[in-house]
């Protein structure tokens, strides 16, 4: 607590207003082409660097932003994070209006100093300080800069000037100088096709420029940012990371520097704690159905909650404490079940990955300091078995959506390895509907509807539904089935079925006037349990590619009893449609006079494709939105 006192003391003592440079912001003065359809444009964004030593950094960061509209109020915020590490030299904030005249000069006693909670962390040594602006009038203009000085090396900030979509650059750089013994690292990535002057590059110095970037819409299905707008990685072959040294030249090098210097006696575990364990495996052999074991006694002993110390948190904590106090962080929980293996004989390894359903790789070609989640590897002779450590329903082997598909660092004694997490083909990503449901000469409707869920689809239903009271259930399968109105259900029921890795819905529900009843005829939505209406919005003149990120397939199979009293005056044709996007069928077989089966597939194909294949794919989705809102036509 002294030492947070002290250092906001630093800082707010060195806070002054040092802006002696003249710069224009006239908003008038922006060219128009950065002004045109775009919610703000980046007057400059100055980031500079300076390694003094191993073990002494300066960043210094000198950034104009004027906000067009409130769509661009995202940057009406200015926050600078630190922890014990990092020394906050000095705060500069002025906000100007459309004219360029100072309007505001903002006070030291207007910065908030918080501590930089989450919401789920157990503690966290990392703090913020920030500013909030409250615009007044559009446009106009926050400037700010401030200089920051740290022990950490192992984290260079890399340069990513495109922050977000409808937002134009005037000028965005990054400089770097470095002492000479201490060598830099880069990997530029995406530079083509923008204008970058690269005025120094050597082992030693940098100094790159993005000039007249006109901002980019956010187009439905676009890929991430960084995987098309210029970025730059900056590492350095010898670095300290929390007092810890280290040197490398090759994820294999960092890796072992990680293995031998982070592990730091956190893989010890009682010798109780290794007999229990042992006591749980002793009639196993196969070092599988052993780890199966091991995984779900972590499950039922602990949970987790986040840890936020130091570097980030990038040190797990004590295997012993996590025993002892039954819960942890996905680090501390990652290396625990880790430990756990090692003492009943199973080889597994820590790894680190970027999380997130966007699938951001660790990039093979560059090592650094990367991930924000960290897993287990258990190596396979058939394939690798990875493990989701902080959660207590997944069953064993799955990863889902978060940890799916993508470049991951793993750590061994041998050194650090790239390998890559399992790929969800469609076929497992896979939604069975089967059920049936009768309509009465009034419209009403009676159903019975079993779910089972796979794959990433699996991952959707635990996550909305698994755990939830009866009350919050009614809700949400009240909000699935949102094509049907006064929904009453009589029975739901949800169960894991983890043994299976499937998940398992059983629904009961009546609802009034689900059929429309014209004069003297009556119109049923054949499709009652499973619509797709979504159709991607319009673009016009598409400048971007679009990704489809995951490809699935929902199977239905659903038998519909008509009322006696009725006679069939239509039923929907049979229907196929082939495309590179994926495939649609819908039949209604008939079984007797009044009872069809009504069967429909639909299948999504993962993949990236051209612009020019936009429209084809929203037509592709029209059709299916079209022929899912297909109707029976009875006269009564």
């Amino acid at each position: 607590m002294k030492l947070i006192k002290l250092t906001l003391l630093i800082l707010l003592s060195f806070i002054s207003l040092t802006y002696s440079q003249t710069y224009n912001f006239k908003f008038s003065e922006i060219p128009e082409n950065l002004k045109k359809d775009v919610n703000s444009v980046i007057l400059f964004d100055h980031l500079s660097v300076e390694i003094h030593s191993q073990n002494l950094m300066t960043i210094a960061v000198k950034k104009a932003v004027t906000v067009l509209n409130k769509m661009g109020d995202a940057n009406r915020y200015v926050r600078v994070f630190y922890d014990k590490n990092i020394k906050i030299k000095n705060v500069s904030i002025i906000i100007y209006d459309s004219s360029g005249k100072e309007v505001k000069k903002v006070k030291s006693k207007e910065l908030k100093d918080v501590s930089q909670f989450d919401g789920f962390s157990l503690y966290t040594d990392n703090r913020l300080l920030y500013y909030d602006h409250v615009p007044q009038n559009y446009p106009y203009t926050i400037y700010y800069e401030y200089e920051m000085e740290t022990v950490n090396t192992g984290f260079i900030p890399s340069w990513e000037p495109v922050e977000s979509y409808l937002t134009s650059i005037v000028s965005s750089s990054y400089q770097l100088k470095s002492v000479v013994d201490i060598k830099i690292r880069t990997k530029e990535l995406n530079f083509e096709g923008y204008t970058i002057k690269k005025n120094k590059a050597s082992d030693i110095e940098l100094d790159y420029e993005l000039i007249n970037f006109e901002g980019i819409e956010n187009e439905p299905y676009s890929p991430e940012l960084e995987n098309f707008t210029p970025k730059l990685f900056v590492g350095l072959y010898k670095f300290n990371l929390e007092g810890i040294k280290g040197e490398a030249s090759s994820w294999k090098e960092f890796g072992k520097w990680q293995y031998e210097d982070l592990k730091n006696g956190n893989d010890f575990i009682s010798e109780s704690a290794k007999i229990e364990v042992n006591k749980l495996v002793e009639n196993i052999s196969d070092p599988i159905e052993k780890a199966k074991v091991i995984y779900n006694y972590v499950q039922h002993k602990t949970r987790y909650i986040s840890v936020q110390v130091g570097i980030g948190g990038w040190m797990p904590i004590k295997a012993q404490e996590v025993h002892k106090l039954g819960y942890g962080d996905c680090k501390g929980l990652t290396n625990y079940t880790k430990t756990l293996l090692d003492a009943v004989g199973v080889k597994s390894h820590y790894s680190l990955i970027w999380s997130g359903s966007e699938k951001k790789s660790v990039d093979k070609d560059f090592f650094s300091m990367q991930g924000n989640h960290a897993i287990l590897n258990l190596p396979n002779d058939k394939e690798d078995i990875w493990l989701e450590c902080t959660s207590q329903k997944v069953p064993f082997g799955h990863l889902g959506s978060f940890t799916d598909d993508r470049d991951v660092l793993v750590i061994t004694p041998e050194g650090g390895v790239i390998k890559h997490t399992k790929v969800y083909k469609k076929e497992e990503n896979l939604q069975f509907t089967k059920g049936s449901y009768s309509i009465d000469n009034e419209g009403n409707i009676n159903a019975n509807i079993q779910l089972e869920s796979y794959g990433v689809q699996y991952d959707t239903h635990l996550g909305y539904y698994d755990g939830k009271s009866p009350t919050d259930l009614d809700v949400a399968f009240k909000e699935y089935f949102g094509n049907i109105n006064n929904i009453k259900f009589s029975k739901i029921e949800v169960f894991n079925n983890k043994e299976e890795s499937k998940y398992v819905e059983n629904l009961e529900f009546s609802a009034s006037n689900y059929a429309t009843n014209s004069g003297n005829q009556q119109l049923i939505t054949v499709n009652a349990f499973n619509k797709n209406q979504h159709v991607p919005k319009r673009t016009k003149e598409r400048k971007l590619p679009f990704e489809i990120l995951r490809g699935f397939i929902d199977l239905d199979e659903v038998e519909i009893t008509l009322p006696i009293t009725s006679k069939v005056e239509y039923i929907p044709e049979k229907v196929m449609l082939d495309t590179k996007f994926g495939y649609y069928s819908m039949e209604l077989e008939k079984i007797n006079e009044h009872t069809y089966l009504y069967k429909r597939k639909l299948q999504i194909e993962e993949g990236k494709y051209p612009k020019e294949d936009y429209e084809f794919y929203r037509n592709f989705r029209k059709e299916i939105a079209k022929h899912d809102n297909s109707k029976i036509i009875l006269n009564k």
